[in-house]
């Protein structure tokens, strides 16, 4: 005779039960939550990158636009200047080419003892 190997029989696979289901359940919703956490993660990088991109053209912008507005200006007061003047409207002095700095900015510039002496004055005249 031959001989012959002996089989166990194989482990049947349990039959699926409420908790087989209820274990399957939490694994899907715990998968479901981490990709929702990491798409929103991703969605708020993506949103914040806009937000500054925009900012940035904003801002580029509204330089650009500053900037025009002044050159426009600067072309209507010289092309109008010869009109005005032949009208004996315009003005002997001419137009400032910038804005002027506040008074005190100009303070700030003066030399110490300048402002040293000021201030006495001034504290001369409110005592007075």
């Amino acid at each position: 005779m031959t001989a012959r190997k002996k089989t166990t029989p194989r482990a049947k696979a349990p039959e699926p039960n409420l908790r087989h289901v209820w274990l399957a359940g939490l694994g899907v919703v715990a998968i479901a939550r981490r990709r929702g956490a990491q798409r929103l993660t991703t969605a708020k990088q993506d949103i914040e990158r806009i937000v500054r991109r925009a900012q940035a053209t904003l801002r580029d912008v509204r330089a650009q636009g500053e900037a025009g507005v002044g050159r426009f200006g600067v072309d209507v007061e010289t092309r109008l200047a010869p009109v005005l003047d032949k009208l004996g409207l315009g003005s002997s002095k001419p137009a400032p080419k910038g804005r002027r700095k506040p008074a005190a900015a100009k303070q700030a510039r003066q030399a110490p003892r300048k402002r040293a002496a000021a201030a006495r004055k001034a504290t001369a005249r409110k005592h007075a």
